[in-house]
Order: C-alpha cells, then structure tokens, then sequence
C-alpha cells in the first residue's frame, strides 16, 4: 500500500506545480513604468503637450491625491501625463501599480471615478472636450491599473499591451 502511496502522492504535487500559472505579462515581469510611459506617449501621435508625474517624484503620494483618493500604502508605482494646458485639451494617461494585483480592481475603479468627475467638468467648461472623455479607456492587466483620456486612446492602449506583453 505504502508503494502506492508515495507515488501518488509525487504524481499530484507534479500535476499541481505544474498546473500553477504565472498570471499575466504584468505580474510576470517587473516593468518599468518610465519606459511604458514613453512607449504609450510616442503612440499618443494627436497628444497635447503633456506634463509629467510619477512615484518617483518627491511629493508623489501628493500629486497621485490629485487624481482620486488612493490608499498611498497599497501603490507600488505610479505615472501621470496630463495635458499642460488642461483648459484646452482633456489628455491624460495614468498607470498606477498596485503592490498586490488584489488592490487592482479598487484602483481601476477610482479611475473610473476620476473619468466621471473630469466629464462632468469639461462638459461644464471645456465641452469640446467631452467626446475625447466620452472615448476614454479606464482598465486594468495583471497589477496596473489604467486610464487614457486622448483622441488616440486606441493606440495608446495597444502600446500598452505590446509593452506589457512584449
């Protein structure tokens, strides 16, 4: 009984270490969110010129407060491009990393709080740029959490994709 035990035993923990997935390309590998930052701005071809913001800065829990109201202590990083000139272009790309991808749904849905609030502003004073906002990407792979608002969003998020997965 014992010889059959022992083998059996084996053949499950093959089948459950082997069975184990590595979730996806963003859990996978540790990006850098500087690069993915360029990879998605060189995509955004009709951008405004964009300012920019990131993890890295010194008052960065301060400048991420800006977007929506993020737990600061479940952020592993963080990037913003936003339009230098808000009054005339509603562009902006956000991707926040979440130190667990559990927080990953919570995050995505500030995102989507953030698109609300921003359409309701512009439609108040920037109307013509509601249609952008209206297109607006709000996702998530794996840890990050996105957002884009720009007349290139598509592309924008096909860079995404092809940074992450690349």
């Amino acid at each position: 009984m014992k010889k059959h035990i022992i083998p059996a035993v084996l053949l499950i923990l093959a089948l459950v270490l082997t069975s184990c997935s590595a979730g996806s390309p963003a859990e996978k590998k540790e990006i850098s969110m500087y690069d993915l930052c360029a990879a998605m701005k060189n995509a955004g071809a009709n951008l405004a010129d964009m300012s920019y913001a990131s993890s890295e800065d010194e008052n960065a829990e301060e400048l991420l407060s800006a977007i929506a109201d993020f737990d600061y202590e479940k952020v592993e990083s963080f990037f913003i491009l936003y339009a230098t000139d808000g009054s005339k272009s509603a562009d902006e790309i956000v991707v926040v990393s979440a130190k667990d991808s559990a927080y990953t749904g919570e995050m995505t849905a500030l995102l989507r709080n953030h698109l609300e609030y921003r359409t309701s502003l512009y439609k108040t004073y920037g109307p013509e740029q509601v249609p952008k906002l209206e297109k607006a990407k709000v996702f998530s792979e794996g840890s990050l959490a996105v957002f884009i608002a720009a007349d290139d969003a598509p592309q924008i998020q096909n860079a995404f994709y092809t940074f992450i997965n690349g």
